[in-house]
């Protein structure tokens, strides 16, 4: 055979092959893309059917995709962590039952925690989340009409866009009817929902909170409207504070203001140039909706430090040279809150809650863009080295849980928890190192309890928690207002009559006082005048000793008394256990003097009080 004719008739065997390939290839794209989104059209009658399963895959992922928001950026929620006593917080936010995940919360022991989603994250949930439902997409109507349909497993990839989400199923799916049939290799979804875009501004607005920590700052503009912090009134009556109703207060400012907050963009018309002051400038500009959401409800943590009763400066002996009385006070506080940012277009919105911190009158200090969970305790209590049995009970020795804290000089530690065991309600664990520490023990319906201990020598303490009672009071014909102190040797208790008609009282050794107050005329005459005073002259003259004549201008104007001392008195008295538990009502039989009509006979009515008794009569 000739070498030409051999090179022949191979070239014509590889061009076979080569056409058999091609031939392969056609007969595989044909089928592998028939009726797919790739240019190949189903048939008619089949395309139903197709639709209908194309159909309940974008249910599915967009059923995900609003879980996504709604949750803080998590299908599958991280475990939960609970929060304490302390601090209310948990890891996650209950938003009308549904757990908003926190990017940012103080753990129920004081540590500052970040919980911040990646985009890669949310799109490997998304896939789980399709791919394990995939298969309750059913097709019985179509069954019963003779068709056969067969679904097979396989991956599905997603992929998160600024303007929208992306969603690639790959499982078979194979149709057969009469004499037709058709197979798809690949699902395609696409939802116009902006994922992608909202979550960036999320986090860039989260981010933005870290750093400059701006609701903190609104958080105390708020404190200081709202709540009493320090400050100077004029007045010859005690100032009395009262938690509940300073917390109510401060609870309706947060929610009047921190829900009208804005982020800078055009989604918003501001009613006059006043407004601007709630408008949150990041450094960016949104083009959608955002909302600012604290509810009263939520967890919220409002702990006040400070004199609940302010008592007037001017009526003390050797004081009436000042002819007028004013009243200083000065409370701290203690604000922990939730507030849940969302970003909405439409029907869908993004959300995530933040805790928001006041920590003694001041916001908590900045965080980094990027940084490991930290504590907010103080570096004594960062150092639990010393091991200790704590068993709290009540006074019959039943065992009792109550929260555990410890103090250092100035640092005040959470510890934990004492809850039942065998042995009786326990704490064990470990708590700072410290000479003449003490122990605090709080349990609901019982007095806060101080336990002094040098935890460098001693490793158990058993700790006595005394009962609160509520006791009704009746001071008799008062007309006006009266301020009645029980002041015990570890527990206080202040009421200001009627107003408050009852109070909550334990065993101890009290010294108790009462002021009753009724509506005055009485006007203290203002001061304008010139006091002057010689003063060492400046320069040379100041080596000589030569002095200057200097001279200031007082100008105090008339101070008007709306209510004035008009009776009162002191007492002590230990009041047992056994009397609060049998006893109704406690009358106290309260001295009246006359009502004063100078600012001396006010004066004197002071001093009264101080010389006249009071008698205490429980019923």
């Amino acid at each position: 055979m000739k070498k030409g004719d051999l090179k022949s008739k191979r070239a014509q065997v590889t061009l076979f092959v080569l056409i058999g390939i091609v031939i392969v290839l056609a007969i595989l794209l044909y089928f592998g893309l028939k009726g797919t989104f790739f240019g190949v059209s189903l048939p008619k009658n089949m395309k139903p059917v197709y639709d209908s399963y194309t159909d309940c895959i974008e249910d599915i992922t967009r059923e995900g995709v609003f879980i996504l928001g709604q949750q803080g950026g998590y299908i599958d929620v991280p475990d939960f962590v609970p929060g304490s006593s302390y601090r209310p917080f948990s890891s996650q936010l209950d938003f009308f039952g549904q757990p908003v995940v926190y990017w940012m919360y103080v753990s129920g022991n004081n540590i500052v925690k970040e919980q911040i989603p990646t985009k890669e994250n949310m799109q490997t949930e998304l896939e789980d989340y399709v791919r394990e439902r995939l298969d309750t997409c059913k097709f019985k109507e179509y069954e019963q009409q003779g068709y056969g349909i067969f679904v097979e497993d396989g991956a599905v990839e997603v992929q998160i866009k600024d303007s929208e989400v992306i969603l690639n199923a790959k499982n078979p799916m194979t149709i057969y009817y009469e004499n037709d049939t058709a197979r798809i290799n690949e699902h395609t979804i696409k939802l116009d929902i902006r994922l992608g875009k909202l979550y960036e501004q999320a986090k860039e607005l989260y981010n933005y909170e870290k750093s400059e920590i701006f609701l903190e700052k609104y958080a105390l503009d708020v404190l200081r409207l709202y709540a009493p912090v320090d400050g100077v009134d004029l007045s010859c009556t005690p100032r009395v504070f009262v938690d509940e109703e300073i917390t109510e207060e401060l609870k309706k400012g947060l929610t009047a203001n921190i829900n009208f907050l804005k982020v800078k963009g055009s989604y918003y018309e501001l009613k006059d140039k006043d407004s601007e002051y709630f408008v949150v400038n990041p450094g960016f500009s949104v083009d959608t909706n955002v909302n600012f959401l604290y509810d009263p409800t939520w967890p919220t943590r409002v702990e006040i430090y400070g004199d609940r009763v302010a008592k007037p400066v001017g009526l003390q002996e050797g004081l009436s040279m000042l002819g007028f009385c004013y009243v200083p006070y000065h409370l701290v506080y203690d604000v922990n809150f939730p507030v849940l940012i969302q970003f909405w277009e439409g029907d869908f919105f993004f959300q995530f809650p933040v805790s928001v911190i006041i920590d003694k009158n001041y916001a908590r200090e900045a965080l980094p863009p990027m940084f490991e969970a930290e504590s907010l305790e103080s570096e004594v209590c960062k150092y639990k080295n010393q091991k200790m049995k704590i068993y709290t009970y009540d006074s019959e020795l039943k065992p009792t849980p109550a929260r555990i804290q410890f103090k250092c000089l100035n640092s005040q530690c959470e510890i934990g928890q004492s809850t039942i065991k065998a042995e009786g309600a326990l704490y064990e664990g470990f708590v700072p190192e410290c000479v003449n520490g003490f122990i605090i023990a709080n349990a609901e319906g019982f007095a806060e309890t101080k336990y002094q201990i040098s935890t460098n020598e001693e490793t158990v303490a058993d700790i006595l928690l005394l009962r609160k009672y509520e006791m009704p009071l009746d001071l008799g014909d008062i007309k006006g207002n009266a301020v009645v102190t029980f002041s015990g040797s570890d527990y206080s208790a202040t009421v200001l009559y009627p107003e408050m008609k009852t109070v909550e009282l334990v065993e101890d050794y009290y010294n108790i006082s009462v002021f009753a107050y009724s509506d005055s005329s009485l006007t203290v005459k203002g001061i304008q005048e010139s006091k002057c005073v010689d003063v060492p002259v400046q320069g040379v003259g100041n080596l000589l000793g030569l002095t200057e004549e200097k001279c200031q201008d007082i100008n105090i104007p008339n101070m008007e008394v709306d209510t004035a001392l008009i009776g009162g008195g002191k007492n002590k008295e230990y009041i047992t256990e056994d009397i609060l538990k049998r006893s109704s009502e406690l009358n106290i039989n309260v001295p009246i003097y006359n009502a004063p009509d100078t600012i001396e006979a006010l004066q004197d009515n002071y001093a009264l009080v101080e010389d006249s008794a009071i008698y205490l009569e429980f019923e």
